[in-house]
């Protein structure tokens, strides 16, 4: 499936404040649920290719993509692509993207990125894509 992200509103047809089966019915399948940590209180959908996180009362806020996704941001397929060059695309985008051991976060355009090894082998491909919500962090 293919998701181009609009940031701080969702990726493709999967949009924050969506409930589970909103979700499920715009991406016409059934997730499987699991809770994250023991203490949460909400479960996660899984759908296979991302994860949808919730907030009370039940809205989406967060979605994690993963292969087999195609995630685009300003025009670049994120998933598979390498570090160093979404890096570039951030930086010249979003000079204050944080950056660190696994990735970097932007919180201008509400979108995480997961490279494992990003800090020591910059031409690893990117595994994951978090967007989230407004004040999703706070």
């Amino acid at each position: 499936m293919e998701f181009t992200i609009i940031p701080y509103v969702g990726a493709g047809k999967v949009l924050f404040g969506m409930t589970s089966p909103q979700i499920s019915e715009a991406l016409y399948t059934e997730p499987k649920r699991f809770k994250k940590f023991e203490d949460d209180e909400i479960n996660v959908d899984d759908y296979g290719w991302c994860h949808v996180y919730y907030k009370n009362p039940g809205v989406c806020q967060a979605i994690e993509f993963f292969e087999p996704a195609k995630v685009l941001f300003m025009g670049w397929d994120i998933i598979g692509n390498s570090f160093k060059d979404i890096k570039k695309l951030f930086i010249k985008h979003d000079r204050e993207t944080e950056f660190d051991e696994a990735g970097l976060t932007s919180y201008k355009y509400g979108i995480s990125i997961y490279a494992p090894f990003a800090q020591k082998n910059p031409s690893d491909s990117i595994e994951g894509v978090l967007v989230f919500e407004k004040g999703y962090y706070e």
